[in-house]
């Protein structure tokens, strides 16, 4: 059977990571590591500003709409891996971080125009950028996607090619994983999983394979998908309204949660490396100044 990958990068003019995009980036490296194993890789880059500023709402009724609508899908999400609604003082945390995030961004007609502006069109040219190589990767005819931001980063690429190579070749003819998170951003800890996680085996000597009854991720920075779950995925986050705009890993996880309960999710579909081999740079590293948007 061809072995074919296609990597995604997400990136922009302004990035706090400009070495991504070039030779030493990590889709770079490995593309030039896969080729030699036998593998068929296409990269592909979004790395413009694609939102129509003309046709997109950046209103302060539409700040409102969008720092409510993703806090709605973090009490949803967590209803969702935890099987029942948030307890009282988690919607109260949630509550007072709505007029936090409100005063923030509101607390001056001036301010609030600028500020919000920025926010919005900040998020929408990330989503866009995302959902266009989604959609590139799911077209490719590749059997798997990989995408990634520009903050991905890892110490050995090599190494992170062989263990591809040895790892999707025996997923190959299995129906599992349908994806798989392999950054690490958060510590599986913070996620705040209700259900029991499962082992599936080693990725190498240092880093498990971890799946779960409930699907859940781990931030949008890498993400392997199944070309056949992807275009599911794909069809399910085109169904969600651009606005209010939600945040790209919102997003996601509001199309895995529409995805499961459609039965298009399963137990152990999605598999976690633990500690991941890619590192989240914007997470783990000291902040740069973000000019995106």
């Amino acid at each position: 059977m061809d072995k074919t990958l296609f990597i995604g990068l997400v990136t922009h003019a302004g990035s706090r990571f400009p070495e991504s995009s070039g030779k030493q980036g990590l889709m770079a490296q490995l593309a030039g590591a896969l080729r030699p194993m036998g593998w068929h890789v296409v990269c592909a880059t979004a790395d413009r500003d694609e939102a129509d500023e003309s046709s997109l709402d950046t209103g302060r009724s539409a700040v409102r709409a969008s720092i409510c609508a993703e806090l709605d899908a973090e009490a949803r999400w967590f209803t969702f891996q935890r099987g029942r609604a948030p307890d009282p003082a988690t919607r109260l945390v949630l509550r007072l971080r709505k007029v936090y995030r409100h005063w923030t961004y509101l607390r001056t007609a001036t301010r609030a125009s600028t500020a919000g502006r920025r926010m919005l069109l900040r998020l929408a040219n990330i989503e866009l950028s995302h959902m266009r190589l989604l959609r590139e990767g799911a077209n490719s005819g590749a059997q798997w996607i990989l995408i990634l931001e520009d903050d991905a980063i890892t110490e050995d690429p090599y190494q992170l090619a062989r263990d591809l190579d040895t790892h999707l070749t025996d997923w190959m003819d299995s129906q599992q994983p349908r994806y798989v998170n392999v950054s690490r951003s958060f510590p599986l800890s913070k996620l705040r999983l209700a259900a029991p996680l499962v082992d599936e085996g080693q990725w190498d000597a240092t880093t498990r394979i971890v799946s779960s009854t409930i699907p859940f991720t781990n931030t949008v920075c890498a993400i392997l998908y199944r070309n056949e779950f992807l275009q599911e995925l794909v069809h399910e986050m085109d169904t969600i309204p651009m606005q209010p705009i939600v945040p790209i890993d919102w997003k996601l996880n509001l199309a895995i949660m529409n995805a499961s309960s459609a039965g298009l999710l399963g137990p152990s579909d999605c598999y976690t490396l633990d500690p991941a081999p890619i590192v989240q740079g914007s997470m783990h590293q000291a902040p740069r100044e973000d000019s995106h948007g």
